[in-house]
């Protein structure tokens, strides 16, 4: 590998942190609107920050769950949190209801640092007692990229530059072996679970990203993806931190203002989702989308016309296929694989894995055949350990020594993955994989619902990656109507959640030992979706 990864046993987030900051200290690390953070300064930001957290009682092992909008505190928290030796839980920012208990309360978090929008609704769901100890970021105008303002039930803690002689002992680092992260997964095969991530495993993710894209310390990495997921966590920052390259960071994604922002930074990279990269497309073609610095976009998954991108937007785009439980198992280059049949995923990343594809009894099939894709990490600690208290879970996914992926592909002759779909009744929206499951519960929890079943359909986007949803419900209240469903769902409900179209139906069709027929509702769904109520506006 081109940047060469150090011996297992040295991967954690503070050796790779403390390499960049002991290498440049003054270089820059993160552009936040005008603000810009240098390596040293970032340093003394997140060691203030593990300082005060330290005081109260975050020690190594303490789970800690991150519910905080984008920005530098988001950084410097998870690396305070790593220093320590603690667990991070990041949250996504739209979690909200049953789904946000759900994340805090099966995560045993004793603590919690959350954004000041996020306290009412954290305490709608939890309860204002389940936590030992919580902080509020306020998003105040004194606040400047050198503090960090956290209150704590009657105190208010400033998280300031720390000194020298406020830094604890460094004998107790953590070492790769140990949790750094629980990492909720999609939930595509029931309820989300959290994936026990060491820290040895979003090093060796990020070492191998820097290295499959031929990034340097002169890379500007822009990110405009949540920092709860592994996209722009691993992919970007600690990304750019294993080359001592800079982030630029934005509070989520606009279509309007992607290309000026690109220009703005003098970004030179961005990792995007396929639904993005299609939203940008559809835009009328513009001077500005080719003023810009950047040499590639990292995207999943691969379109099937990436040469007319990289034509119109002049950027060589770069795929991969893996997940929050696992490091890169298959992973192209900028400006690979232009020639390849739809659901190219890359070269498999044989360094790291081993992959197999196997049929319904476990039993590997040849090249080009479909099956569910299954791998085996080669070095200890740079995969998910277990899902956190899911000891079942843990076992069907590791079973036969190999890790199940639950979703279906084929290996090409070319030594190459082919995505081919989902196995498990599951649904794509917005870049987020959805459990049909877990959303179906959390719709029934309405008073006058009295069944529910959801499918994907197709999105308009024309992604055939990306789906929208669609929601039957048979109604306990003959007086409800589809925009109550809508209502319910929006206060609930994360965005992407939100059915796209909602079905009254007296009844579901069931099998006869009473499962939901989902394959007569996908059909019927596809046929008759002009009669649905949109919740986009276009209703019949």
């Amino acid at each position: 590998m081109g940047h060469g990864l150090p011996p297992v046993h040295e991967r954690t987030i503070p050796n790779l942190w403390r390499r960049a900051v002991d290498r440049a200290p003054e270089a820059p690390f993160l552009y936040w609107h005008d603000a810009v953070i240098s390596y040293g300064d970032g340093d003394a930001l997140s060691d203030g920050v593990r300082v005060k957290l330290a005081h109260r009682g975050v020690g190594r092992g303490s789970h800690v769950a991150v519910f905080l909008p984008n920005g530098p505190e988001y950084v410097w928290v998870l690396l305070a949190l790593a220093k320590i030796g603690a667990v991070a839980v990041p949250i996504h920012a739209e979690a909200r209801g049953k789904l946000l208990a759900h994340f805090i309360e099966t995560s045993d978090c004793e603590f919690a640092i959350l954004g000041e929008e996020f306290v009412e609704r954290t305490l709608d769901a939890i309860g204002p007692d389940r936590l030992r100890h919580v902080w509020v970021l306020q998003a105040t105008p004194e606040s400047s990229a050198d503090q960090l303002r956290l209150c704590a039930s009657q105190e208010e803690l400033i998280c300031e530059r720390s000194t020298k002689a406020e830094i604890a002992d460094e004998t107790a680092a953590p070492r790769f072996c140990d949790t750094a992260l629980l990492m909720f997964t999609s939930g595509t095969s029931g309820p989300s679970k959290a994936a026990v991530v060491a820290q040895a495993h979003p090093v060796t993710a990020a070492i191998a990203f820097a290295d499959a894209g031929g990034m340097t310390e002169r890379d500007r990495l822009f990110t405009c993806l949540p920092m709860s997921h592994a996209n722009a966590m691993w992919f970007c920052v600690y990304t750019a931190v294993a080359v001592g390259a800079s982030v630029a960071m934005v509070e989520r994604f606009s279509v309007s203002k992607f290309w000026s922002s690109i220009a703005k930074f003098r970004a030179t990279q961005t990792n995007l989702l396929g639904s993005m990269l299609q939203l940008l497309w559809k835009q009328s073609p513009s001077d500005q989308e080719r003023q810009h610095e950047m040499n590639s976009i990292f995207v999943v998954p691969f379109p099937s016309n990436p040469a007319d991108y990289d034509a119109r937007f002049d950027v060589r785009l770069q795929t991969l296929y893996g997940a929050s439980e696992w490091t890169p198992i298959a992973l192209s280059s900028p400006g690979e694989g232009y020639d390849k049949p739809i659901g190219w995923a890359g070269p498999i990343w044989r360094d790291l894995n081993d992959v197999v594809i196997l049929d319904d009894d476990d039993l590997p099939l040849p090249n080009g055949s479909v099956g569910e894709i299954a791998v085996r990490r080669k070095e200890p600690f740079t995969s998910l350990l277990s899902y956190y208290g899911r000891e079942e879970a843990t076992l069907r996914d590791f079973r036969n020594l190999w890790f199940h992926m639950g979703d279906y592909g084929f290996i090409g002759d070319d030594d190459c993955l082919y995505f081919v779909g989902r196995k498990s009744d599951s649904l794509r929206r917005r870049g987020e994989n959805i459990s049909a499951g877990e959303l179906e519960d959390l719709l029934l929890a309405m008073p006058a619902a009295e069944e529910v079943a959801v499918v994907a359909v197709p999105s308009d986007l024309g992604d055939n990656s990306e789906d929208d949803i669609a929601a039957f419900v048979v109604p306990s209240d003959t007086g409800i109507r589809p925009a109550d469903i809508v209502e319910y769902a929006r206060a609930h409900l994360p965005r992407y959640m939100y059915p796209r179209y909602v079905c009254l139906t007296e009844k579901l069709p069931k099998t006869g030992n009473e499962k939901v027929r989902k394959d007569e509702l996908r059909r019927y769904a596809k046929e008759n979706l002009k009669d649905f109520f949109d919740t986009e506006g276009i209703r019949p």
